[in-house]
């Protein structure tokens, strides 16, 4: 799994993201977990109201882009995404050239970011990178393409919008973005936990699959938090800690406010386990975590391991 990239104009971050559907279904296959289920341990308890992770009552924050989804039928090595503030990463395609595959059609990509919430005081706009291919005209002789930059104005929207707007690359070239502008933000930051039995016994481990959020106003739309496919897979140095913390990216996503918050995990990776010749697979799965102000943390065992998901929630507010 790739940390960091050499793309132009890079945004510092960790984790990494490919393309496609991620996890492989012919695992090894364990309980799966659907909203409302019983089992597993909910931490956080209740309150009489929303408190923050402070201890606060939770109110809502500030303007926000929430990133929802992004297409295109060319390919694009790079995206990065501005608002009044500064400018993050928000896609990066880690594939060498030499394996670029372009399918026909719009293709859905899987964002990397931005590992911060994009507020909504202005305009929010994208800087995008197409790839070049080796025996393109004239680039091939002047390098690369120059990047494609729009902006739209979020400034204006009083309620909750969905947008999706088509950026043009070029004749036959076309890029969707969809986002949502949310008036009035809260933000909550994901953690991911693997504790391992046997994890400091000298064996390679590795992880992959594919982590989503989700609220009811994102609509049938989730975010992605983790994506990686077998191929690459994220590595586990064996002698590590009793845990690890996955590399989610983007780890913080931003939601409207309202009386009761909720968000939706949906969990499916898969642990590679590899001692001598043999290989042992052994797969997480958990369609929907629900999670509120009031229930933080959820664990689930599987087999004698253990996943964790954590939240932090806050208001909105400018980095």
């Amino acid at each position: 799994m790739a940390i960091g990239d050499s793309s132009p104009r890079p945004e510092d971050h960790e984790g990494g993201h490919e393309d496609g559907d991620g996890g492989v279904d012919d695992a090894a296959s364990a309980p799966s977990e659907h909203c409302g289920g019983d089992g597993g341990r909910d931490d956080g308890g209740t309150t009489a109201s929303d408190q923050d992770s402070d201890g606060e009552p939770l109110s809502y924050g500030q303007r926000a882009v929430q990133l929802l989804g992004i297409r295109a039928n060319f390919p694009i090595r790079a995206i990065n995404g501005y608002d009044w503030n500064m400018g993050r990463a928000i896609y990066r395609h880690y594939c060498k050239e030499e394996e670029e595959v372009q399918e026909e059609g719009m293709v859905d990509l899987v964002p990397m970011g931005p590992r911060s919430v994009l507020m909504a005081c202005g305009c929010f706009g994208v800087e995008v990178f197409p790839a070049t291919a080796a025996d393109e005209e004239p680039y091939k002789k002047f390098g690369a393409r120059p990047p494609i930059t729009i902006g739209w104005d979020v400034l204006e929207d009083e309620e909750l919008v969905e947008y999706t707007q088509t950026v043009s690359g070029g004749p036959g070239r076309e890029l969707e973005i969809t986002y949502l502008v949310i008036p009035t933000a809260v933000e909550t930051t994901v953690e991911v936990k693997l504790k391992l039995k046997d994890l400091i016994v000298s064996k390679s481990r590795a992880v992959y699959g594919t982590i989503k959020a989700s609220n009811s106003d994102y609509g049938n739309k989730s975010v992605h938090l983790f994506n990686c496919g077998r191929g690459r897979s994220c590595s586990v140095p064996s002698g590590s800690a009793s845990s690890i913390l996955l590399p989610l990216s983007p780890s913080v996503i931003a939601f409207p406010y309202c009386q009761q918050l909720e968000l939706h995990i949906e969990l499916d990776l898969t642990v590679i386990t590899i001692s001598g010749n043999q290989e042992e697979d052994r797969r997480f799965k958990f369609m929907c975590l629900k999670f509120t102000p009031g229930i933080r943390s959820q664990e689930r065992e599987v087999g004698g391991d253990q996943v964790e998901v954590s939240t932090t929630w806050y208001p909105v507010h400018p980095n």
